[in-house]
């Protein structure tokens, strides 16, 4: 009904409230009698207008404008399952499509897809492909359901539109038929370009089929699945935990040469598990002729398997001797240990082979943000025991505060300010404008340096506000508090394109300079900003400022940020992955942070809760010289010793999730903690504390095996009874932790003592399975398996699938487009309808309506009549030209009579026609009457003599002041309130009468 209007109703049925103007019509012909019937009528009107008006807001009018132009978005697949010679010309394509037969009005989008799509180009009538840019985080794998959702949220409303999509037609992620059909309810033709290829001899290493878990000392077998697409010789080679297997012991080498046959072909390889543990295993082909195989990242396959043993402890520690003694206390409590640095955690299935982990004065940013939360869910989800034992870099010292690790520890890394020493100051420069996803990696950065901070710590953030107009403060200086204020700064900061270092360093100095800290800098740029004076930088080492600064994607030139890093005593970082820079931001924040550590005495733990279970049976412990400081956590976390002085917790432990923890903030070196290791009791104290953390020791009752089929991962597991029998009837609790995150396992019984469950591991990388069974609330098992996928199903891909494209073309309207970019015709307005952009208005014409029912007010409060009106209008409008006339008539006479009085016999009085210059009196308040306006003032003789009237008037003259009525003489105050009534009802019928007839 209201398709064609340029204003439409929303919510048409409102405007139904218009017909109360007729009931209105009725109420004012009686409410209203008593005034004048011009009067009646424009009050009517007027109440009318404002009842239809609001009628109308609560319709929701929308204003509809009739849009101009085309935008065309073009979706680039940049995935890997692309060869580079086609996306290379698959660019050239568009750089030349785009531009003929293009309007002027006409705007052009650009977005990009990968493992994700970005925006290279908004829809704007200057972009353009020469500028083309990817801004993908990663190219292993393609969503192209993702790109057209990005593509319809970046479609302006007030142009017709078409997407062109530009692909292989394969997809990791999502459906682009269902995406399409969001494209097809609005209206959006897709265009697409097949871009077809085929690999002729491609190797796709299928999989590595190893046991899920064996015995120590038993041998099984190993398989190797390849697919090859024609004849093809080559060299397989295999290692175990990095090392080489000897896969032909009758030759040299380890290695060993094949030659596969179309189709698939497989290898069984028989292997000794010999040690405890999980056991990685890697196997490579490699053809003897390059060409045969084109695609390198499919030629790998990975498989884990889980070696039952008593006890396996893993200690993290920076130097092997430091762990020693523990280790060998350990280790004649016949537990098996092994020391390794930070970097020997390459997945999460390394962790899940070990029953207890102790971390031995780790720093931090000896970790990745994924060891970090690989060692949270190894205790949370997998049930294993983590030890944490102080030292200089250890705790808050250490820049775990508000880590994962932190969550899984008994005590809180960030106490209160009872023992402060210098408190901290960081102020971060955000200019990360030019790297790919600059807002996720700017924000992502800025919140892992706030979160490495104290509470009492200063922190500020800094960055190019266009809106704002230059540099400007997203937050503080102010302390971090807990911290939710300044993270919400920071996922709320803009990224701007800062023109100079000096006045964001000048407000950085101006800032924290009068602080008093330990005051510290951090600058993430491109290297583009000019740099600051050398002024500026010597203020900032006068004011022991240290700045450090931290390069990515620079195509400025390192110079200038090595500069002021060196100047100011600052660190320097040429960043070329941007994964790594949450890691430095963390690292250069401890550089501020307050010190934590409590020493320069001794201090004996005193025991506080002796009914602690991993500490039973100890109650005088050695002293030590120092600690970590921490505070006690609430819940159940249970303090067994603290410290006689402070009363600081020096031992604590809780269970997590479905492991345990412990926190001994003192060291096991010569430091703080040189009397332990000279204990009698230090090896009895260790093992009764990790045996208590360990996780249960799986049992031998139970097999498990897994296996891949398709995208899915399939775990079945076997339960057997100590007689042999099977175990029915169990409940089980499972969960998957995976490369993108923690999930849910579901596992039912499917036969007689089996139990399957799957789930999605379409994914690349290491997915461990961690699985609890009760028996009438016991646990009767505890089970770990991993299932390992090598590379991304983008690299399996050895051919096109543009029957997709083709579906998405005829689903939504579109074109297949040719080869020839002079044929594609683009920006062609065939079959598409203009669009319309709405305009919200319901506010405006409230607005208006409550003006005029301010109007309706003042009419019914202000006795206005017409007369007053039509004076008003001719002061307005005529005076001035009443006044002109009557000017130029007067200087008429003026001159006559002046030249009459020259005449001999001519009269020697002044001019009379002099005084009849009209002046008007400002010096009087209201219009003088029509008998008044003919009246003359007199100007003078001097007037008269010279023929030009006076610019100044006369003084005007004063009416006499009318007399005060004596109130006597009109009776009683009732009677002159009804005389007054009847002469202004007297008075406005004659304003009426004299409206209709004057």
């Amino acid at each position: 009904m209201f398709e064609n209007l340029f204003i439409r109703f929303e919510q048409p049925t409102w405007l139904a409230l218009s017909a109360l103007v007729l009931p209105m019509y009725l109420i004012a012909r009686t409410s209203l009698g008593g005034l004048s019937p011009l009067k009646t009528h424009v009050t009517f009107a007027v109440r009318a207008i404002v009842v239809v008006l609001l009628a109308a807001s609560l319709a929701e009018p929308t204003w509809m404008k009739k849009g101009e132009g085309l935008t065309v978005v073009v979706m680039m697949d940049r995935s890997r399952s692309v060869p580079q010679y086609l996306r290379d010309r698959a660019l050239d394509y568009m750089k030349v499509a785009t531009t003929l037969q293009r309007r002027p009005e006409d705007r052009l989008g650009i977005i990009t897809i990968g493992k994700g799509a970005a925006i290279s180009s908004l829809p704007h009538r200057f972009s353009s492909f020469d500028n083309f840019t990817d801004n993908l985080a990663s190219d292993e794998a393609t969503t192209l359901a993702e790109g057209l959702s990005l593509a319809l949220a970046t479609a302006p409303q007030d142009t017709m539109i078409r997407f062109v999509l530009v692909s292989d037609g394969n997809e990791t992620d999502g459906h682009v038929l269902e995406a399409a059909k969001a494209a097809r309810a609005n209206g959006i033709p897709i265009d697409v370009l097949p871009l077809t290829y085929e690999h002729g001899r491609e190797v796709i290493f299928d999989r590595l089929v190893a046991p899920a878990r064996v015995r120590e000392g038993q041998v099984s077998s190993l398989r190797m699945v390849l697919r090859a697409q024609s004849e093809v010789t080559g060299v397989l080679s295999l290692t175990q935990n990095g090392l080489p297997v000897d896969l032909d012991p009758e030759s040299p080498g380890a290695t060993v040469r094949v030659r596969l046959q179309p189709g698939l072909n497989s290898r069984n390889i028989p292997i000794l598990y010999n040690e405890a543990g999980p056991q990685q295993f890697e196997a490579t082909f490699v053809p003897d002729d390059p060409q045969a195989d084109l695609i390198a990242e499919n030629n790998r396959a990975v498989a884990v398997t889980f070696v039952g043993g008593e006890g396996r402890v893993l200690i993290l520690a920076d130097s092997e001797a430091d762990a020693e003694p523990l280790a060998a206390a350990l280790r004649a409590s016949d537990l098996s240990v092994r020391t390794e640095q930070a970097s020997y955690l390459d997945s999460i299935v390394t962790l899940g082979g070990y029953d207890a982990v102790i971390m031995m004065d780790q720093h931090r940013r000896d970790y990745t943000t994924e060891q970090d939360k690989w060692l949270h869910d190894y205790v949370h989800d997998l049930g294993g025991g983590l030890l944490v034992l102080g030292g200089p870099q250890a705790f808050g010292n250490g820049g775990w505060i508000s880590s994962q690790v932190e969550k899984a520890l008994p005590v809180k890394l960030d106490p209160p300010q009872t023992m402060q020493r210098q408190l901290g100051a960081l102020c971060l420069i955000m200019h990360s404008c030019e790297m790919p996803q600059a807002n996720f990696w700017g924000q992502k950065v800025a919140i892992s340096a706030i979160e490495a901070l104290s509470s009492q710590d200063y922190v500020g953030i800094l960055d190019y506000n266009w809106n704002a107009g230059g540099v400007v403060w997203e937050y503080g200086p102010a302390p971090a508090g807990d911290k939710s204020r300044p993270i919400a700064a920071a996922q709320k900061m803009p990224v701007g394109d800062m023109p100079d270092f000096q006045s964001a360093m000048q407000l950085a100095y101006d800032g924290m300079a009068p602080l008093n800290a330990n005051k510290h800098c951090i600058i993430i740029s491109d290297g583009d900003p000019s740099p600051p004076s050398q002024a500026l930088l010597d203020q900032f080492v006068a004011a022991k400022i240290t700045v450090t600064t931290v390069l990515i994607a620079g195509h400025g030139g390192p110079t200038t940020m090595q500069t002021i890093a060196n100047v100011t005593g600052g660190n320097f970082y040429n960043v070329t992955n941007p994964r790594n820079l949450p890691e430095i931001f963390i690292s250069e924040s401890r550089i501020v942070a307050r010190s934590l550590t409590v020493e320069g005495d001794e201090y004996i733990p005193t025991l506080q809760n002796p009914l602690v279970e991993p500490i039973r049976g100890f109650r005088d412990l050695p002293s030590v010289d120092g600690y970590v400081l921490t505070a006690p956590k609430e819940g159940l976390a249970e303090i067994a010793f603290v410290s006689d002085k402070h009363g600081d917790p020096i031992y604590a432990s809780w269970n997590y999730g479905i492991g345990k923890a412990i926190a001994f903030t003192p060291d096991l070196t010569g430091r703080w903690g040189g009397r332990w290791v000279g204990w009698d009791r230090f090896k009895g104290f260790w093992d009764q504390s990790v045996r208590w953390a360990m996780r249960p020791v799986s049992p031998s009752n139970m097999t498990v095996n897994t296996r891949l089929e398709g995208e899915r991962a399939i775990i079945e597991v076997e339960a057997f009874d100590k007689d042999s029998n099977f175990e029915n009837f169990l409940t089980s609790s499972a969960a998957v932790l995976g490369p993108d995150g923690t999930a849910p396992l579901a596992l039912q019984q499917v036969g007689p003592g089996r139990y399957r469950g799957e789930f999605d591991a379409a994914e690349a990388g290491a997915y461990l399975v961690n699985m609890h069974f009760r028996k009438g609330g016991e646990i009767v098992g505890n089970m770990q398996a991993a299932v390992n996928v090598p590379y991304s199903r983008e690299f399996r891909a050895i051919r096109d699938d543009s029957a997709r494209l083709v579906q998405v073309a005829e689903m939504t309207g579109g074109r297949v487009l040719r080869d020839q970019p002079q044929l594609a015709d683009l920006w062609n307005r065939d079959g598409l309808e203009p669009r319309r952009s709405h305009k919200p208005i319901w506010d405006l014409l409230a607005i208006i309506a409550a003006s005029i029912f301010l109007v309706d007010v003042a009419g019914r409060r202000l006795a206005i009549g017409i007369a007053e009106v039509r004076q008003t209008l001719r002061k307005m409008l005529g005076r001035r030209g009443d006044v002109a006339e009557d000017t130029v008539a007067a200087w008429k006479r003026a001159r006559e009579q002046v030249a009459h009085r020259k005449q001999p016999g001519g009269p020697t009085e002044p001019a009379a026609a002099a005084r009849d210059i009209p002046v008007e009196d400002r010096t009087v308040k209201f219009e003088a009457s029509e008998q008044d306006r003919g009246k003359a003032i007199d100007v003078g003789a001097d007037v008269a003599a010279s023929g030009v009237p006076s610019d100044r008037p006369a003084a005007p003259r004063r009416r006499p002041v009318a007399e005060k009525p004596d109130p006597t003489d009109e009776g009683d105050f009732t009677s002159r309130l009804l005389a007054a009534k009847r002469r202004a009802r007297e008075q406005q019928k004659g304003e009426s009468d004299g409206g209709v007839h004057g």
